[in-house]
């Protein structure tokens, strides 16, 4: 990638681009501070609370958690991948997620802390977007290929998903509940008037369709 790019359009409407960038800087407390463009994901990300100390801010979290998406995005599918794709392109990509103070990335043992203190439905509502424009949600159980231990079950989610542009909306652990009280849960949070609901068959239960259509939203089962 060369030293002069711009990243348009990460995800809906998040525009950052090195050389006229479309972010401003603001001034926080002595420090110089990158201004989200208000909805955009890194406006969102903004807004997920920072376990740690003051004395362990050394680097943004937006900055970070902006890091790991752009690496996920680029088809790094676990933290150690994310971690080694961004050391790689540290020079590039530093400047334009506000890390520019700092003089390298951090290392994987520190960033590994940091995820694993996050909160992670707060980090799963930053990322989905709200999907006002699509017109229909498909919403499914999965288990998580790979995710099986030797002494625990493999990890099961309810995901919600755009029908329009197939993106993630919104997406919950099953873990202590069942799959039907996480798919009402998961559809407390999202709004729904309006959109046709596409349910999974095992979710096509009778409390799931009351809550869609008190919801405002019709269902159909697949």
């Amino acid at each position: 990638m060369p030293r002069a790019y711009q990243f348009s359009n990460i995800e809906d409407g998040c525009t950052i681009e090195r050389g006229g960038q479309q972010t401003k800087k603001t001034q926080t407390g002595g420090e110089t501070a990158m201004e989200a463009k208000p909805g955009s994901l890194m406006a969102r990300l903004s807004e997920v609370h920072d376990p740690r100390r003051r004395q362990g801010k050394r680097y943004r979290l937006p900055g970070l958690l902006g890091v790991l998406t752009l690496a996920a995005v680029h088809g790094e599918r676990s933290l150690r991948g994310m971690w080694l794709w961004a050391c790689a392109r540290w020079d590039q990509i530093a400047e334009v997620f506000d890390l520019w103070a700092t003089k390298g990335p951090p290392s994987y043992g520190a960033l590994w802390n940091l995820m694993a203190a996050i909160d992670a439905e707060e980090l799963g509502r930053a990322l989905c977007s709200q999907g006002d424009e699509e017109e229909g949600v498909s919403v499914d159980g999965k288990v998580l290929r790979g995710s099986k231990r030797a002494t625990e079950p493999a990890l099961q989610v309810v995901t919600a998903a755009g029908n329009r542009y197939r993106q993630v909306l919104g997406q919950l652990d099953v873990e202590g509940k069942d799959a039907v009280e996480t798919t009402i849960a998961l559809l407390h949070e999202m709004p729904l008037e309006g959109k046709l609901v596409s349910l999974d068959a095992g979710l096509l239960q009778r409390a799931v369709v009351k809550t869609v259509v008190k919801k405002g939203g019709p269902t159909s089962g697949r």
